[in-house]
């Protein structure tokens, strides 16, 4: 059978999920919206590198039509073309569509474009299968390229895309791989060919080093509670308690060697009853300074900057919540923020926050490392508000603690200190399941819809009241979270 060299980098990766591609694709997982928006960003990261090779051919012809792409490319070659994207050719049933082909002195260098800041391990076997098919259909490959983002570049004015990227010559550390292709493709020729489906459990490889899109149903046997939840725990920990047969929290047994934080986890899926460290609470407390801000923050990170002074990837907030409770169980005021999606969210942005947020008082926030970078982002690219955005990021109090430390852990929360996982434990109706949005991929995803203009003018209006909800849900929750904390600081 032929195999793509995206299907020989699932091979690597799984033979099952291998198998399953070719024999049972519709047990696949549909393309989640937040994956599919990491193929769209790719996208235009190779749409971009394109530009670095004017007059370059593109191969139109999709993966549906190999076949054609194939005749394309030989035409292409024919007429002399000096520069391909997208070219396809076929080798010992190895099919490649390589990013770029570029002529050079003494042959051609084969470029993939990758949409990362820097050059990963799993690019290597990739770029060797893309190398094999190339090469094995007559073309001299010179050297193996990767054009990755270059995470220091800085926008200023049109983004240059021979800026944007770096380029390494990778074909050196490509060698061993492509020593082992050869081997790998017959053994994975033959778990094709064997009829039944590979006998292959569950474990690290299913997320490793990309999320298996078969995981559903190979892990349906899993409880929606089990040994894989554990905190914090390894593959080698899981493993140990698959082994003695123990698939669910409650059954491992009393001298399996835990944390204490495992400990206590395991301690409250068996019991049923919260775990609550009442002078560890106190303790934690005493840190917050009236008044308190509960500050959340919601952001986009583009591939490619669309403002100047946004470097690749970079967090770019386009919205915060606030509240404000001026002493210890007083009413929280509401204040908010929303850019408009069509210029720069964060000079409006960073208005709101000096103006909102007084000299004093703790800043809460949940995962307060997040809004800390954000802040300290605000205030490199706004000097003259620096002073203010410093003095509001010195003040962040992290609300996050009291659960990551297990000095609070509720059954219903599963092991996690995620505030989706929290705030219901702690507050039950008071979870995300009514609102349009309701998490943060949600959130950057509507926004960044909006940042194309190609949304109705009766959908954007609907989709900003939804992210004016879910974004004051997660301060409005951040109050209540704190108000169960204080009952139990004994």
């Amino acid at each position: 059978m032929r195999l793509s060299k995206t299907q020989y980098l699932r091979g690597l990766q799984c033979h099952k999920s291998l198998w399953l591609h070719h024999f049972r694709p519709d047990l696949r997982a549909p393309v989640s919206p937040g994956l599919q928006h990491i193929f769209d960003q790719g996208r235009a990261v190779g749409e971009l590198a394109r530009r670095c090779f004017p007059g370059g051919v593109l191969v139109k012809a999709d993966h549906r039509r190999i076949p054609e792409a194939l005749q394309e490319t030989a035409a292409a070659l024919q007429r002399g073309a000096k520069a391909l994207f997208e070219p396809a050719f076929i080798h010992d049933d190895v099919l490649a569509r390589p990013d770029i082909l570029v002529q050079a002195e003494g042959g051609w260098d084969l470029i993939e474009v990758k949409g990362s800041t820097d050059v990963k391990e799993v690019y290597l076997p990739d770029t060797a299968a893309q190398r094999f098919a190339v090469a094995g259909s007559g073309l001299k490959v010179r050297r193996i390229l990767l054009m990755h983002v270059d995470n220091g570049y800085v926008r200023r004015g049109v983004v240059d895309p021979r800026k944007f990227f770096r380029t390494e010559d990778v074909t050196a550390v490509c060698a061993p791989h492509l020593k082992e292709l050869s081997g790998k493709l017959a053994a994975m020729q033959a778990a094709l060919a064997g009829g039944d489906m590979p006998d292959i459990d569950i474990g690290a490889h299913c997320s490793t080093p990309y999320d298996c899109d078969f995981r559903d149903f190979c892990w349906k046997h899993v409880p929606d509670y089990s040994v894989y939840d554990l905190k914090r725990a390894d593959f080698a920990t899981i493993t140990e308690l698959r082994h003695l047969g123990v698939m669910r929290l409650e059954d491992i047994p009393p001298a399996f060697g835990l944390t204490d934080s495992q400990e206590i986890q395991v301690r409250v899926a068996k019991s049923g009853e919260p775990h609550i460290d009442g002078p560890g609470i106190r303790k934690c407390l005493q840190g917050l300074v009236y008044p308190l801000y509960f500050l959340d923050f919601e952001t986009v990170a583009p591939a490619i900057p669309p403002y100047d002074g946004l470097r690749p990837f970079q967090p770019l907030p386009f919205q915060a919540s606030l509240h404000v409770q001026a002493e210890p169980g007083g009413k929280a005021e509401h204040l908010e923020y929303l850019g408009e999606p069509k210029s720069d969210p964060r000079p409006g942005l960073v208005a709101f926050l000096v103006k909102s947020i007084g000299p004093d008082g703790s800043v809460v926030a949940y995962n307060a490392s997040f809004e800390g970078g954000r802040l300290a982002e605000l205030a490199a690219a706004f000097p003259k508000q620096a002073k203010a955005l410093t003095g509001i990021q010195k003040r962040l109090w992290d609300l996050i603690v009291p659960f990551r430390s297990s000095l609070f852990v509720h059954p219903d929360m599963r092991g996690s200190a995620s505030m989706k996982a929290v705030l219901p434990a702690l507050a039950p109706g008071m979870g995300y399941e009514h609102l349009d949005i309701s998490d943060g991929e949600m959130a950057f995803l509507a926004y960044a819809a909006l940042t194309t203009g190609k949304t109705s003018a009766a959908q954007a209006k609907k989709t900003m009241t939804a992210l004016r909800e879910y974004c004051g849900q997660d301060t409005l929750g951040m109050v209540e979270i704190l108000r169960v904390l204080q009952q139990y600081a004994t």
